[in-house]
């Protein structure tokens, strides 16, 4: 059955390659990639894991899969026609707009972070060195549910929005010519952003940066590839920047003290999740949820904001952190992490209807959020799909789209459109306006 399930996930991952017009970010060909990466590694881990897979797992995700490709089609059928800038044409018409606030941006972050950075080092408390002092933020962040502060939060978020659009303004330079804008003022509000997540030890936010900077690549990388084909190239760039990013990962792992080498910290975190949802499918047979589940966090901020006005939200409590699987093997490999998995929760929920509802819902709103970056080369289109990709990469380990409907996600894509705007507010308007009155060379109308 293990190695059955290998074969329907590659063949998957090959269809819908295909089906996506061999688009590497096509959202339905990154899912059936990202579950087959984090299905490898479980067999990977065969004998250590004494791996053993149920009809009942090898259904729920086939179905969930299904469900999304389904979802993406519906929205390719209806899909409307529109007329597709040339994106050449579109960074040329950029070149005489408003200047960036580079020296705003950089003097800003730097500024938010070191405040930032003070309040986490003071509330930590004293400590004998600094690992052990972020040992001690982590440990207060896990187990008493710490926050800074309302204040410094939104600071944090700033920084974090800066960043991003320090990024996309970045690649502009790298593949625009006569760009005389300053690569260590662009590159400041990165590294100050870098520095806040080493010390505020949120490795997730880490990895959803680098998930949305590798996107934002790939879409700048293929704009301008004057070939047929550019997926060659692109690979072997992804391949060399996921590298790095798994090395960062271990590395922020280590400065919080974890003991894991670095293969047992990718098995761990990359694969435990889907192999762990395995575990738990087979057992459970608890009443559904009918939503509590999925929509925690949603329920737990509907009921914050309704307190104040004497309303009281009753919905189930849902911990934060999963419960943990732990067993030995039969070779002395000691095994524990958590039930971490995107189907989780709507198995929960709905049972196998579930895996069916919430996939064919998320497939047709990344499709949506594709289509609209393919049909509008640049611009805050390419930043909000990038910005948003990481729950589909995040799938096989944890649920971060309906899981993440709070506030807190509601300032960070609402501070990442303010920078933007701020700095390129006039930029998108007279860049279309230009060429929808002249229309550039290759355009296709549809």
């Amino acid at each position: 059955m293990a190695f059955l399930m290998f074969a329907v996930l590659a063949a998957l991952v090959i269809i819908a390659y295909f089906v996506g017009k061999r688009d590497l970010l096509s959202p339905w060909f990154l899912l059936c990639l990202a579950l087959f990466v984090s299905y490898s590694i479980v067999m990977l881990n065969y004998e250590n894991w004494e791996v053993k897979i149920n009809e009942k797992f090898m259904l729920y995700v086939c179905t969930a899969l299904l469900a999304w490709g389904a979802g993406s089609f519906i929205v390719k059928i209806f899909s409307f026609r529109a007329v597709e800038c040339n994106a050449l044409y579109c960074v040329s018409a950029e070149k005489k707009l408003k200047k960036y606030p580079v020296n705003f941006f950089a003097v800003l972050s730097l500024v938010f972070v070191a405040a930032y950075i003070s309040k986490l080092l003071l509330d930590a408390g004293d400590a004998s060195s600094f690992s052990q002092r972020i040992r001690n933020i982590y440990d207060n962040i896990v187990e008493n549910n710490y926050s800074p502060g309302f204040v410094f939060t939104q600071m944090m978020e700033i920084v974090t929005a800066i960043a991003y659009v320090s990024v996309y303004r970045l690649l502009k330079k790298i593949y625009s010519k006569n760009d005389k804008i300053s690569v260590l003022k662009l590159l400041l509000p990165i590294v100050a952003f870098l520095l806040l997540i080493v010390v505020s030890t949120d490795r997730n936010k880490f990895l959803r940066f680098a998930f949305y900077s590798i996107c934002l690549y790939v879409l700048f990388f293929r704009a301008n590839f004057k070939k047929k084909n550019p997926n060659r190239k692109i690979i072997q760039r992804v391949v060399i920047m996921l590298v790095a990013i798994i090395v960062l990962f271990f590395l922020l792992g280590k400065v919080k003290q974890y003991s894991s080498n670095i293969t047992r910290a990718l098995g761990i975190y990359g694969g435990s999740g889907l192999y762990n949802f395995n575990l738990w499918i087979e057992e459970f047979n608890e009443p559904l949820m009918y939503g509590n589940s999925t929509f925690s966090t949603f329920l737990s901020t509907l009921d914050v904001l309704l307190k104040p006005f004497g309303l009281n939200f009753s919905h189930a409590s849902i911990d934060r952190f999963d419960p943990f699987i732990e067993y030995t093997a039969a070779n002395g490999y000691v095994y524990s992490s958590n039930i971490y998995s995107a189907l989780k929760p709507f198995v929960e929920d709905f049972g196998y209807f579930g895996v069916v509802i919430f996939p064919l819902l998320m497939g047709i709103l990344y499709e949506l959020l594709f289509s609209n970056s393919k049909k509008k080369s640049y611009g805050f289109s390419w930043v909000l799909y990038c910005l948003l990709i990481y729950p589909i990469v995040f799938f096989p380990i944890a649920e971060q789209l309906f899981r993440r409907l709070h506030l807190g996600m509601l300032y960070e894509i609402g501070w990442v459109a303010i920078a933007y705007f701020f700095a390129f507010r006039r930029k998108k308007k007279k860049a279309y306006a230009c060429a929808e009155l002249f229309p550039a060379k290759g355009a296709v109308n549809r």
